[in-house]
Formats: C-alpha cells, sequence, structure tokens
C-alpha cells in the first residue's frame, strides 16, 4: 500500500504479503465515513487501512481479525464524548465531556478516529502514540466478545501468562501512577493498557523491550511479530 507505516518495509515476504491483504480487505469492505467537515480522500483511507493491517501482519487472513469493524468514522478534529469511565484513581469515575482523539465501539460499532491526530503522530512513531494501532487494537481484544485487555489466545498457557505479565503490569501502573514509557493512560483499565502497550510495540518496539521485556514477549506472541 502506498500509505504504508515505517516497519512495514521490515516485513518478511509472507508477512508482507498478509499486511498488504488485510489492509485491502478494509480498504474494500468497510464503510468509510467523513465528520466534522472532513473531507475523506483514498490516500486518508489507504493509511488508516495500512496502519491496521500492520496490526494483524501474523494473522492468517482467513481468520478476518477485524470482521467486527464494520465502518470508520474519520473526523477533522478532536471528539467529544459524555460517557461514563472510570479514571485512573480506584473508584473514581465522571460524565464530564472528554475530548479524545479515537474510540472503538464494543460489538460491531464504529471505530471514530480523528484525522488530525492521526496525521500529527505517524510521522513521528518517537512519541509512542498512534491513535490508528490503539482503536484497532481494541478491536482485536473484542474479538472474544469481552473487553478485558485479553484477545484470545488459545491456550489456557497463553491466557495464564498473558495475566501473570499484563496483569501484574498494569496493577503496577495503578499502584505507582507513572511509568518511564507507559503514559498513565494505560492504567484506565486493562483495556487501555493492552492498547497503550500495542501502540508502543509499534511504535518504539525498542523501548519497549527495553523498559517491559516480558511485556514485549506477550505482546509479540499474540501478534506472531517482532518489530
Amino acid at each position: 500500500m502506498r500509505a504504508a507505516p515505517r516497519l512495514a518495509f521490515a516485513l518478511d515476504g509472507d508477512a508482507r504479503e498478509r499486511f498488504l491483504e488485510h489492509g485491502a480487505r478494509l480498504v474494500r469492505r468497510v464503510n468509510w465515513e467523513a465528520a466534522r467537515g472532513l473531507e475523506l480522500t483514498d490516500e486518508a483511507i489507504e493509511t488508516i487501512a495500512a496502519h491496521a493491517g500492520l496490526l494483524v501482519a501474523g494473522f492468517d487472513p482467513r481468520t478476518e481479525p477485524f470482521r467486527d469493524v464494520t465502518s470508520v468514522i474519520v473526523h477533522a478534529g478532536t471528539i467529544v464524548t459524555r460517557e461514563v469511565v472510570q479514571g485512573p484513581a480506584r473508584g473514581v469515575v465522571t460524565d464530564a465531556p472528554r475530548y479524545i482523539a479515537g474510540q472503538a465501539g464494543h460489538g460491531r460499532g464504529p471505530i471514530v478516529l480523528d484525522w488530525r491526530t492521526a496525521q500529527r503522530e505517524i510521522p513521528n512513531p518517537e512519541g509512542g502514540t498512534n491513535v490508528i494501532f490503539h482503536e484497532f487494537a481494541h478491536k482485536l481484544d473484542q474479538l472474544d466478545g469481552v473487553y478485558d485487555g485479553m484477545p484470545p489466545l488459545g491456550s489456557d498457557e497463553g491466557r495464564a501468562r498473558w495475566t501473570q505479565t499484563m496483569g501484574t503490569n498494569y496493577r503496577r501502573l495503578r499502584r505507582r501512577g507513572r511509568d518511564p514509557l507507559i503514559r498513565v493512560y494505560a492504567a484506565t483499565n486493562e483495556a487501555e493498557y493492552f492498547a497503550v502497550t500495542s501502540e508502543l510495540f509499534f511504535t518504539v518496539p525498542d523501548l519497549l523491550r527495553e523498559h517491559h521485556p516480558r511485556v514485549y514477549d506477550v505482546l509479540a506472541g499474540f501478534y506472531n511479530q517482532t518489530p
């Protein structure tokens, strides 16, 4: 794809073919919508699909990992939501307006993205954030029908290892409230921890491996990639 993310060029032959097929399928199958006056170009659509395709370059396309992604709504700017959410502090919830860069609907609900944020983040992966990776990772989390930060893993051993590694590191972040690499938003809940660390895995993999080698390893096992 002409808008392929930087890491895609390091994929081997089979992984690159899978990446291309996943991305092209999203371009064809998803209902792409513009919001708030955005002119949604083919380049923007291909860029989003390419980043999503990189997430699942280790997945057989026949498994259709993004089968529940039926529509992507792309905004020209920040998205405002009034959903009741849990804060990083234990027991605190709020329904105040939140200004967000993206959202992944439950089930077959839409993915919503702020294109302005994506355009800022894409050329600067060293920042460790990427709203496209983040929201599409949420959809992978939901493949088993549960929004809990643990995507389908296929074995009791895999689930136990995930719980031990991701769960322990998530709880440590909540307890300490800070981390040299993982931003505090990941302490919101286990689902956000998975999405935030997925961003890091695909933007600054060397730093994630340096600071949190076990988190890197379990993500590498799930994504079937070692970027």
